[in-house]
């Protein structure tokens, strides 16, 4: 039984699974990630270093505009440590085995399609609300990545004009307007204290709160309704913490088919389902179709 190595690089923590080629959890950990570029290039190594005696390849989800052919990373928005260094080319020089690394947005989108709340279907698009908004689709069912490897960054997207209260000059709304990190900092500011997203969904009864919550929809439900236009998917997947809360999938249903009535009838909006497992069962399955492409497509017609 082939093993492999399947590591979800954010910001935060690393996290990381045994896993078999059917998509079998052996064992799985996370430790804090590092932010200084060397001392992380060398807790990523040691990490494979523990495995590798046992895998036969190593499966990479990490934030960035990613090449999966040659490793590198475009996006200047992360941070220095998952760009200083090519993790793709400092892994196989150093393990001499094949490794797969994609961003981590199209990975969760994949793992949702083969294991998760998209299988069966043939369009498909994902948005993740968190700290930005990730997105990623899947088009005839296969991850569309686009020109530059920038395809489906919904948090990039302009949302409309708004008025600036100092000079009272109109400019473009903000990146990532929706995100759920802009809720929880305006009810911050709002209540004068630190709060996170499960004390904002527990008090939704609070009319301030809820104010605040519901412009912050609104701002949610626009950039979904028009991912959903532009793309025509089967389904939109929303992933991120805040995917768990019921009360959100509802009410962002509710206003993206008030923005769009038409979606209503074609386009299903469904919370993921695979957890933070979806990036690294995404990336194991890119990892199959790019090296073990007959294994992968047996896999196909079991899962897909």
């Amino acid at each position: 039984m082939k093993k492999y190595l399947a590591v979800d690089i954010g910001g935060t923590f690393i996290k990381y699974s045994l896993i078999t080629g059917g998509y079998h959890v052996l064992e799985e950990g996370d430790e804090p990630t590092l932010k200084d570029p060397e001392q992380f290039l060398d807790q990523v190594k040691n990490l494979v270093r523990r495995y590798c005696q046992d895998i036969c390849g190593i499966a990479v989800c990490m934030g960035g505009f990613i090449n999966p052919v040659t490793g590198e990373n475009t996006d200047y928005s992360v941070g220095e440590n998952f760009r200083r260094y090519n993790l793709k080319k400092e892994l196989t020089d150093a393990f001499g085995m094949h490794v797969m690394i994609e961003n981590d947005s199209n990975c969760a989108a994949v793992g949702e399609l083969v294991k998760g709340a998209g299988r069966g279907a043939r369009q498909l698009c994902m948005l993740t609300f968190g700290t930005g908004i990730g997105g990623a689709m899947i088009i005839n069912g296969g991850l569309y990545r686009g020109s530059h490897y920038k395809a489906a960054e919904a948090g990039l997207v302009k949302l409309g004009f708004c008025r600036e209260s100092c000079s009272g000059n109109t400019a473009l709304e903000g990146e990532s307007a929706g995100a759920t990190s802009v809720l929880v900092k305006e009810v911050s500011h709002a209540l004068g204290r630190k709060v996170d997203g499960v004390y904002i969904f527990e008090h939704l009864d609070d009319p301030v709160i809820f104010g605040i919550y519901r412009e912050w929809l609104k701002k949610a439900a626009m950039i979904t309704g028009n991912m959903a236009m532009l793309m025509d998917p089967e389904k939109v997947l929303i992933g991120g913490a805040v995917s768990h809360q019921p009360r959100f999938l509802q009410d962002l249903s509710e206003e993206v088919y008030c923005l769009y009535p038409q979606l209503k009838a074609y386009t299903a909006i469904e919370a993921c389902r695979l957890g933070n497992q979806a990036g690294r069962i995404g990336a194991l399955y890119l990892y199959m179709k790019a090296y073990e492409k007959e294994e992968a497509d047996e896999l196909d017609r079991e899962y897909i």
